[in-house]
C-alpha cells in the first residue's frame, strides 16, 4: 500500500469517506484509544473502538422535489498486531436510513449496487465492512483483505483506483442506490528495495450473481530525489459474459466463460504482453502518476490512465472511439500559517474521455464493481474543475469550495454503454446538445471539541442545469 492509501484507509469509517449513505465526503478524525489489550512487551496488541453517528440531509434541486434523508449508523473498529510483522485492521458499519422518497426493492444483485434490506417504502437497513492484514517478510510484505484499493496522489478525483472515496453527484442521487464505494476481496504482495516499490494485487469484483469477474493490478513506484514520486501501473479486467447469447454483435464477445487467470499473479510481467499469450481477451489499461513536493508545503500532482489506446501518439485522435484516456492534474499548498490558523489550498482538473472504463465485450469486462466505477465516479465523457480553501484552528476546520462539472449523457457516457460494429467509430467530448453542466459553491464546517464527539455541517448551492441546494449535518460519538 502507498503512503496516501494507508492514511485514507486506516480509520476512514470514523465519518466514512461518504460520511453516511446520504452525505458527502469528509475528513477523518483520530479515534481515541480507550480500549486496548496488549501483552507486557506490546508485541501483541488489539485496539477496539465504537462509534454512533446520526445525520440529516435536505436536498432541493430543480429536477426533483425536496427530499429529506436521515441515517443512523453504528460502527465498530478493531486493529492491532499479532506480532511485530503481522498487522490487521477491521471495521463494520450498520446503517438505518429514512427518507421521504420511495425506496425500491433490492434483490442482492451486484448490478443493483450495494445490497440493502427494504423495511418499508421509506426505510431501509444495510451494512458494510472492510478488513485487511499484512505480514512483513522484509523486503516482501504479504497483503490480503476485503477492502478498498486506492492508487495515485489525486486529492479529489482518482482516475486509476479511487478506493473508498465517493463524491456527491446530483445525477446519481437516488433513494434506491447506496453511494458508498464497494470493497473487494484481494490478495497481493509488495517488494521494497531502497527507493523502488513494487505492489501487485489479484482481486474478485462483482457484476452479476454466480458470474465470475476478476481484477488484477500492479504498480512500480519510484521514490526519486527532491521528494518526487513517479508511478507506473497496469490493470487487467475480465469475466464471464453477462449479456444474453446473441445480444452483443461484437464477434469476440459471445458466450464466454472465464475463470481466474493465475498467470496474472506472477510478478514483474507486463500485462499487455501477458494478455497476448492468453488470447488477447482482456481489458488492459496502463497508467502513470506523479507527485512533486520539491518546494516545501507545495505539491504538484498528476494521474493519467490509458485505456485500450492504439498508441501514445493517438491520444488526441478523436477519429477512433478506442483512444480512451483520463487524467487528473492538481496543485496544492499546505501549512499556510496565519496567526493561530493553519490554511490549505488545492486546485484540481479532471478530464475523462468518452468510452473510458467501458468495454466492447460487455459488463463482464467493464472497469466497475457493484455498478460503480473503480476509477473516478464521474464516469466516461466528463470533466470537473474543483478548488477549495480550508482553515484549521484548534478543534475547528472550515472549508470553502467551488466546482464546475460537465457530464455528457450521450452514448459512450455511461460505463455500461456497449460499442458495437454499428456504432460511430469516432468520439466527441462533451457535445453541447447532450452535456449537463453545473457549478457548485459551498462551505463545510467540522468540529471535534473532544476526542469522543465530532460534528459537521455543510451547505452547497448548485447553479446551471442543476439548480438548488443541498445541506446536511452530522454528529458522532466515538469511544
Amino acid at each position: 500500500m502507498q503512503t496516501w492509501q494507508k492514511s485514507a484507509i486506516a480509520l476512514s469509517l470514523i465519518f466514512g469517506s461518504t460520511l453516511d449513505s446520504w452525505a458527502s465526503p469528509t475528513h477523518s478524525v483520530d479515534m481515541p484509544r480507550h480500549i486496548t489489550f496488549a501483552d507486557s512487551s506490546h508485541e501483541k496488541e488489539l485496539t477496539i473502538n465504537a462509534q454512533l453517528l446520526d445525520s440529516v440531509v435536505v436536498t432541493n434541486l430543480s429536477k426533483a422535489k425536496t427530499h429529506y434523508d436521515n441515517s443512523t449508523s453504528i460502527r465498530l473498529f478493531a486493529n492491532g498486531k499479532f506480532t511485530e510483522a503481522f498487522h490487521f485492521d477491521a471495521r463494520v458499519k450498520v446503517n438505518t436510513d429514512y427518507t421521504n422518497r420511495y425506496i425500491n426493492f433490492n434483490y442482492y444483485n451486484p448490478d443493483e449496487g450495494l445490497p440493502y434490506n427494504k423495511q418499508s417504502e421509506k426505510k431501509r437497513t444495510w451494512d458494510l465492512f472492510g478488513a485487511n492484514v499484512s505480514y512483513s517478510l522484509k523486503p516482501v510484505e504479504l497483503l490480503a483483505g476485503f477492502d478498498y484499493l486506492e492508487w495515485g496522489p489525486a486529492r479529489r478525483n482518482h482516475v486509476i483506483l479511487r478506493g473508498e472515496r465517493n463524491i456527491y453527484r446530483p445525477w446519481q442521487d437516488s433513494s434506491s442506490r447506496i453511494p458508498d464505494a464497494a470493497p473487494t476481496p484481494y490478495f497481493g504482495y509488495q517488494f521494497t528495495l531502497g527507493p523502488i516499490e513494487y505492489t501487485q494485487y489479484a482481486a474478485k469484483i462483482y457484476e452479476k450473481k454466480n458470474f465470475g469477474k476478476y481484477f488484477h493490478a500492479h504498480r512500480l513506484n519510484l521514490n526519486l530525489p527532491k521528494d518526487i514520486q513517479f508511478g507506473i501501473s497496469e490493470t487487467s479486467l475480465y469475466g464471464t459474459t453477462i449479456e444474453a447469447a446473441g445480444s452483443n454483435p461484437n464477434p469476440d464477445s459471445d458466450s464466454t466463460g472465464r475463470e481466474f487467470e493465475w498467470a496474472y499473479v506472477i510478478p514483474f510481467i507486463p500485462y499487455v504482453f501477458q494478455e497476448h499469450l492468453q488470447g488477447d481477451q482482456d481489458n488492459i489499461s496502463l497508467a502513470f502518476d506523479l507527485s512533486v513536493k520539491t518546494l516545501p508545503n507545495w505539491e504538484f500532482y498528476a494521474e493519467l490512465l490509458w485505456d485500450d489506446m492504439k498508441s501514445p501518439t493517438s491520444m488526441f485522435d478523436d477519429s477512433w472511439w478506442g483512444n480512451k484516456w483520463a487524467t487528473t492534474l492538481g496543485v496544492a499548498r499546505d501549512n499556510i500559517v496565519i496567526g493561530p490558523a493553519n490554511l490549505g489550498w488545492m486546485f484540481e482538473y479532471t478530464r475523462i474521455e468518452p468510452w473510458v472504463y467501458t468495454h466492447h465485450k460487455g459488463r463482464g469486462y467493464t472497469y466497475a464493481s457493484y455498478a460503480q466505477s473503480l476509477g473516478s465516479d464521474l464516469g466516461p465523457n466528463s470533466q470537473e474543475i474543483h478548488t477549495e480553501v480550508s482553515a484549521t484552528y484548534d478543534f475547528l476546520k472550515a472549508t470553502l469550495f467551488f466546482g464546475a462539472v460537465a457530464k455528457d449523457t450521450a452514448f459512450g457516457g455511461h460505463i455500461n454503454d456497449l460499442h458495437t460494429p454499428e456504432s460511430d467509430m469516432d468520439k466527441k467530448f462533451l457535445s453541447k446538445k447532450t452535456t449537463v453542466r453545473y457549478k457548485e459553491l459551498g462551505f463545510d464546517l467540522a468540529a471535534t471539541p473532544w476526542d469522543w464527539f465530532s460534528f459537521r455541517c455543510s451547505y452547497t448551492r448548485f447553479f446551471g442545469d442543476y439548480k438548488g441546494y443541498r445541506t446536511y449535518a452530522v454528529g458522532s460519538l466515538q469511544w
